[in-house]
């Protein structure tokens, strides 16, 4: 039996149509339809809300088996109405406007009469080339000469 037999079932036990149980839900009539054809299947909020409208468990809703024993109450929301009265003295401020005179101090230009005039001259800048270091080729001789004699001894000992 899929979840949608056994929605229908349920809900014909208690005595309600789809509309009723869309309405009692705040679904639509679709979506119950849709339901109970097994085309979708409630999420857990709704399925939670389903389980307590129709007087079972939600285990035999999902799985079809039934659970023995009373069945504890499902709640969905629960709230509480706290009143809090806070006293707070009242404190009353006076505020004192004073009005200053606002003094502005002007800057005046300062000219300066030079007799020569002063021309500075930047220094030139250090610029530091890269000299390429050109090797002895004897070196290079020697070098391979090893690297031949290595590959050898290398070679013969593999």
């Amino acid at each position: 039996m899929s979840l949608g037999e056994r929605i229908i079932e349920l809900r014909k036990a208690c005595g309600m149509n789809q509309a009723d149980l869309a309405r009692s839900m705040d679904v639509s009539r679709q979506a119950v339809s849709k339901w109970e054809t097994d085309q979708s299947s409630p999420d857990a909020a709704n399925l939670i809300r389903l389980a307590d409208l129709l007087d079972t468990d939600i285990e035999y809703l999902t799985t079809g088996r039934r659970t023995y024993g009373r069945r504890p109450p499902v709640v969905l929301k629960s709230t509480e109405i706290v009143e809090k009265i806070v006293e707070k003295p009242v404190i009353q401020t006076v505020e004192k406007i004073v009005e200053k005179p606002v003094v502005q101090y002007v800057e005046t230009p300062v000219v300066q009469y030079v007799e020569k005039p002063v021309i500075r001259y930047k220094e030139k800048p250090v610029i530091k080339y890269r000299t390429k270091q050109v090797r002895n080729p004897i070196e290079f001789g020697i070098v391979g000469f090893v690297c031949f004699l290595l590959g050898l001894a290398v070679g013969y000992f593999l």
